[in-house]
């Protein structure tokens, strides 16, 4: 076993962003994107060997107004480890191909206080922890067949890279960072995070969105693949950290893996042989609300930049008011009056289709 406690001094910063030491902890400022070939982070020095850990009492804080969550990404060769932002994925260390569905490892890092973090690349397992709380562990990661085939390519070998960086407009501060190696000693899992019990897909999406979303989201999930089983025939699906709904009859919802505390989208798909019938729910809810009717129509996304030529444009109307719009999108807000006002539209959808 060989432990690294990394100097704070050590941590460059690659591209855009600074660095500045204070008090003895590193701080990196707040950056207006950081995805993509160009993402801002601090590189650690040095390559590592597999099996190893990773240890890091990290804080996080958010500067955009209503940012729910602030994120914290921990990049391990070509893939990374994905903390808090709505919900968290994973992606293959070394190919950086996604080759689990998404899942949770935390998402409730708060804003502002320090945590200790714990990730665990072994042999035959990988974990992580916040603050000593379980968040995730896996023995089909596709690195620990080629380790134990050794079949690890020659690069591999010889250790791979390091990086960590806050989302976007989002301050990091690192106090402290130690990386440990192991050869023939890597330490078992810890005795209290074994036998827990396995999530589903679905329940591991939820889990990483806000406490007060969560209970929506299981209501939500009742009502459409249950309560209008026969109506509107929803089907469910997440990839690429969204979750989505489609309906047989055209109608799309979903919640993107960036959208906890902001916005989360329906909409009438348009195809030649799935007619919007977004006009007529309208119509339909002002029967008995014409404030409500107004409210949802004043939802609708106006689309202006692609209504020229745009053959998916469609001209909805309300009380002698217009708008065009792709698909019919609509924004609702991710809390329960939001989704109050979603049931409601699609309890009128099912009606009318």
């Amino acid at each position: 076993m060989i432990k690294h406690d990394m100097r704070l001094e050590s941590l460059t910063p690659k591209n855009k962003i600074k660095t500045k030491i204070d008090d003895g902890e590193l701080h990196v400022p707040a950056e207006e994107a950081n995805l993509g070939k160009h993402r801002h982070h601090i590189c650690v020095p040095g390559k590592y060997i597999l099996p190893f850990r990773i240890d890091m009492e990290v804080r996080i804080k958010y500067f955009k107004i209503n940012q729910v969550a602030s994120q914290l990404r921990l990049y391990i060769n070509k893939g990374n480890v994905y903390f808090n932002g709505g919900h968290t994925s994973i992606s293959d260390i070394l190919t950086g191909d996604d080759v689990l569905p998404d899942f949770i490892c935390h998402n409730f890092i708060p804003s502002k206080e320090y945590v200790n973090v714990s990730v665990m690349f072994g042999c035959e397992i990988m974990w992580v922890a916040v603050d000593g709380q379980f968040c995730f562990s896996s023995y089909k990661m596709p690195y620990m067949r080629l380790m134990r085939e050794n079949a690890l390519l020659d690069s591999l070998r010889n250790g791979v890279d390091i990086a960590i960086c806050g989302g976007t407009a989002t301050r990091l501060s690192i106090k402290s960072l130690a990386i440990t190696e192991y050869e023939d000693d890597e330490p078992d899992m810890p005795a209290e995070f074994m036998d827990l019990p396995e999530l589903s897909e679905f329940e591991l999406f939820v889990k990483g969105l806000p406490f007060e979303i969560q209970d929506e989201m299981f209501k939500m999930d009742e009502f459409l693949l249950s309560d209008l089983k026969s109506s509107m025939k929803f089907r469910k699906s997440i990839k690429n950290g969204i979750l989505t709904y489609k309906s047989s009859c055209g109608f799309r919802y979903e919640i993107k893996e960036y959208g906890a505390g902001e916005e989360i989208l329906t909409c009438w798909a348009q195809s030649p042989n799935k007619p919007d019938y977004t006009n007529a729910v309208i119509n339909k809810l002002a029967e008995s609300s014409p404030v409500f009717a107004e409210k949802i129509f004043n939802r609708i996304h106006g689309c202006e930049v692609h209504s020229r030529g745009c053959k998916r444009t469609v001209t909805y109307e309300f009380m002698g008011k217009t708008k065009l719009s792709c698909c019919g999108r609509m924004p609702i807000k991710m809390d329960s009056c939001g989704f109050d006002d979603l049931r409601k539209f699609i309890s009128a959808a099912s009606e009318v289709v």
